[in-house]
């Protein structure tokens, strides 16, 4: 089993009324936790240090134009997704 604790972050999820330094326990690719302010380092899990930074649930771009087929020169689905990516897109 493979955990990730993420600590230190601003955590912004509008839908679950969280906004606040928490963390976030990830078990095996899922959230398993979300606890306000710090927890306990497992000795086990990997940790990120999000001091400074905001974690959110991915963001979705409901207005996406990827412009294929036919103005690929514009841009095309690789290098949309990758944009997307980058931004913190998690849904075009």
């Amino acid at each position: 089993m493979s955990e990730l604790i993420i600590i230190n972050g601003r955590v912004i999820d509008p839908a679950n009324g969280i906004d606040g330094e928490h963390t976030i326990t990830i078990r095996d690719g899922k959230i398993a936790g979300i606890q306000k302010g710090r927890a306990k380092k497992i000795e086990s899990a990997s940790v990120i240090d999000a001091k400074g930074m905001v974690v959110t649930p991915g963001f979705v771009d409901i207005h996406t134009h990827l412009r294929e087929p036919g103005f690929e020169y514009k841009e095309d689905i690789e290098s949309g997704s990758k944009a997307a990516v980058a931004g913190g897109f998690t849904t075009i």
